[in-house]
């Protein structure tokens, strides 16, 4: 059997995922739960793309600090 470090990352937990985003890991279950953020359920965890969530930030609806927001630009 391989040594553990030599085995490819499959995918961030809920945690990494979390403070990647840096929210609480909650946050990232209630979106994923909702379907608003791709997620495999692996065992009793989740286990979330990197991949996946860059293209969920560009894809996201939600304005960013140079977009406007109600008419009005931050």
């Amino acid at each position: 059997m391989e040594e553990k470090k030599d085995w490819p990352i499959i995918g961030m937990t809920l945690e990494e995922t979390a403070a990647a985003l840096r929210v609480n890991p909650r946050t990232v279950q209630d979106m994923i739960l909702r379907g608003d953020f791709p997620a495999r359920k692996v065992g009793v965890g989740w286990r979330i793309s990197p991949d996946a969530v860059n293209r969920w930030l560009e894809n996201s609806k939600r304005p960013n600090i140079h977009e406007e927001v109600d008419g009005k630009t931050e």
